[in-house]
């Protein structure tokens, strides 16, 4: 709500103040209104008051604001604490452009709370309270509005009345609710909206799909929702005036050919912090105009020239944390303007010699945390990266992660002839040997594939022995280049086999392989030196087509822990407990995440003997549980994970203690009564009537309604 209330205080101020400013301000003087406890308030900028107070200070600021000039206060934001209703008309006869109220407690505003202002109200600020619907009928009033606050409520829906009537809303702010349903013509009715925000609620695709065009919408945020699957083209309704799209922490899983193709004109576009892991060709071929571009922080593995065809006016783009394997020509030759390019947290080691040859409008580019290979494939790069125009501090983002000789170096400080290759590697008698890249010390020895299930067996020289498993990579043949589809991390440990120059390992089932496609199969193993160094051990296979060549399946003999099951419940006392089940039990790590509302609040890791967890000081609300393997190297975010909904179910919990005073009351009840009904039965055994009344028998007949009344009469 802050920078809401700054750009209110300048745009109210703004409004009300005619030229020259400068000495309407020099003459303004703020208000006092102190009468503790019930009411205090201060100025800190010119025409705008602010105050604190109980429900009881509204008819003294109300009071005050009716003596003064017109132009005096223009912005009035009140905290009121205990305030759950406003009632009847709140500043009847008092001008204001600006008005913001806050109580945390608010749960109704009555139909007529704004009627009565002496000017027009512009800007209405409802924020931090407990409101469930829009107020519509006390909106209705304020025909003049162009600005809306009702963040941070608990707004579950919205109708297409909901903003009736307010035509000429510029900005509304519906961000921290729990919206879940948007009727289709919510907005489309708001010819002036430039603005609007929905972060942090629980709008899924479905109810985008449904929405109609916002005619002159220029700015939209829906950041921290539900937005699960792919984004395509129909994914969002036309809206040509588009500039400012905003769809960061959600549920994305791919960019599909010509997403967003009813947003021409759109110029800036975060989906950061999603699960994007591929990019079609021409994924935004409609996108002309757009000019930066983050997609940081998701799975992405490669993006191709095809991928990002039709940006020639792209200036930024933010592709940290994904799982980028190389940077080649095709990335970039499409991005003519290309200014910013960052590429921090991503598994680079090979950059193209023409990767970056024609781009010459380049001022940041930023390769922290990469594991760039030094050889003589970067020699294009560093002589490039030298004479760049890029800041000390870029230049000094491309470290070396191997060879062990040139580890942790500053790639623009090596000279040309240091970056070396291959045999040169070895006989160069100015660097030591590399132990990490000792040649055939793996080699495929046999694949087997039988419908379902893909075995490699490894043949490891005595030279690499001991060793320890690390990864297995699998990349796909796609036209020229390969494509990385899947890294997994392995358990093994050489002196636990038989015969540690045989190795069998199973691709993982987690990856959907395409028979006839081609792949190749890389090992990564780690090595334990005499001097207990560890050093990587690379093995790759050829490029082989998937076809079947034994029958039945193969046992693997390397399997892969998974998280099979996820248990969660929510106790009356604020305990969050989770139980996470692992198949097979084998020696690993379980992440596990807790959520509310799209936002990370709890998390704790977890040995997978024994991965259950209790988190304290949870309220009734509604959260999720994720689990996930832990896979050294990668983020949290970035793990494969399985995820439940955990939320309180109010029942009675009935503890010992209750139990036992609820069966001495019942013991208590039962000899009170036994004790009143002999009591009686005593009573009447003793109490013998002292005399007795007869009728005659001509008057039995017309006194029978005596004879009753006498006879209860003698029995009592």
């Amino acid at each position: 709500m802050g920078w809401f209330l700054v750009f209110l205080v300048w745009w109210c101020g703004a409004s009300a103040i005619p030229s020259p400013a400068a000495d309407k301000n020099a003459n303004w003087r703020c208000p006092r209104i102190v009468k503790q406890p019930i009411v205090e308030c201060s100025c800190d900028m010119p025409h705008t008051l602010r105050c604190i107070g109980d429900r009881r200070a509204i008819p003294i600021i109300s009071w005050t604001l009716r003596s003064l000039n017109t132009a005096s206060v223009s912005l009035l934001d009140c905290t009121i604490q205990n305030l759950t209703v406003i009632t009847g008309p709140l500043f009847e006869g008092v001008s204001l452009h600006g008005l913001v109220i806050s109580s945390g407690e608010l749960r109704e505003v009555n139909q007529v709370a704004f009627q009565g202002l002496k000017s027009p109200l512009q800007a209405l600020g409802l924020p931090n309270n407990q409101l469930s619907t829009v107020p519509t009928a006390a909106l209705k009033f304020l025909q003049d509005l162009e600005r809306l606050d009702l963040s941070s409520n608990k707004l579950k829906s919205l109708d297409a009345n909901s903003f009736k009537g307010l035509i000429n809303l510029s900005f509304i702010d519906l961000s921290n609710n729990i919206i879940t349903k948007i009727a289709p013509f919510t907005f489309n009715k708001l010819l002036l909206l430039k603005v609007l925000r929905l972060r942090g609620n629980r709008i899924k695709l479905s109810n985008i799909l449904k929405m109609n065009s916002i005619p002159n919408i220029e700015d939209l945020d829906l950041s921290e929702n539900l937005l699960l699957g792919p984004l395509g083209p129909k994914t969002f309704p036309k809206m040509d005036a588009l500039k400012d799209l905003q769809l960061s922490h959600n549920l994305i899983s791919s960019i599909k050919l010509g997403a967003l193709e009813g947003l021409i004109n759109l110029q800036s576009l975060s989906m950061h912090h999603n699960q994007i892991d591929v990019i079609e060709d021409h994924a935004f071929s409609q996108l002309y105009k757009l000019v930066s571009l983050d997609l940081s922080n998701n799975r992405i593995v490669a993006v191709s020239g095809a991928s990002l065809a039709h940006l020639s006016r792209l200036k930024d783009i933010n592709l940290s944390n994904n799982y980028l394997r190389a940077l080649t020509a095709d990335l970039i030759s499409p991005l003519k303007s290309l200014n910013t390019l960052k590429l921090d947290d991503n598994d680079i080691s090979i950059v193209a010699g023409d990767a970056l040859k024609n781009i010459t409008v380049l001022k940041e580019l930023s390769l922290s945390d990469n594991p760039l290979n030094c050889d003589c494939s970067l020699e294009d790069f560093n002589i490039w990266l030298s004479k760049s125009a890029l800041s000390r501090k870029d230049k000094e983002s491309a470290v070396c992660a191997t060879p062990p000789s040139l580890e942790n170096g500053l790639l623009v400080e090596i000279r040309s002839e240091n970056l070396i290759c291959g045999e040169d590697e070895q006989d160069n008698s100015n660097s030591p040997t590399v132990t990490s890249s000792l040649k055939n010390q793996i080699s495929i020895k046999e694949f087997k594939y039988d419908g379902r299930t893909v075995d490699l067996i490894w043949k490891i020289e005595e030279d690499g022995i001991p060793y320890t498993c690390d990864a297995i990579y699998v990349y796909e043949e796609q036209g020229l280049s390969e494509i990385l589809i899947e890294s997994t991390p392995l358990k093994c440990n050489s002196s636990e086999m038989k015969d540690p120059t045989s190795l069998e390992i199973s691709v993982p089932g987690l990856i959907d392989l395409q028979r006839l496609h081609r792949y190749r199969y890389c090992l990564v193993l780690l090595q334990s030196g005499e001097s207990d160094d560890v050093s990587l051990i690379l093995g790759c296979s050829d490029i082989l087509p998937l076809v079947q060549n034994v029958e039945g399946e193969t046992k693997p003999l390397v399997q892969f822990p998974k998280v099979t099951s996820l248990q969660g419940n929510l106790s009356r006392t604020g305990s969050l407990s989770v139980k996470v089940d692992v198949n097979p039990e084998t020696k690993c790590e379980v992440y596990l995440a807790i959520y509310e509302q799209g936002l990370l609040i709890s998390e704790k890791t977890l040995n997978c003997s024994n991965p259950s967890y209790v988190f304290d000081g949870f309220t009734s609300g509604a959260y999720r549980a994720c689990a996930s393997i832990v896979h050294p190297g990668l983020p949290p975010e970035n793990y494969k994970k399985r995820c439940i909904n955990v939320f309180r179910i109010e029942t009675m919990v009935v503890s010992g203690l209750d139990l036992a005073m609820c069966a001495i009351f019942i013991i208590f009840c039962f000899v009170l009564l036994s004790f009143i009904w002999g009591l009686r039965k005593i009573l009447l055994k003793s109490k013998l009537p002292t005399h007795q009344c007869y009728i005659s028998p001509e008057m039995e007949a017309d006194q029978s309604n005596q004879y009753v009344k006498l006879q209860a009469t003698t029995k009592v």
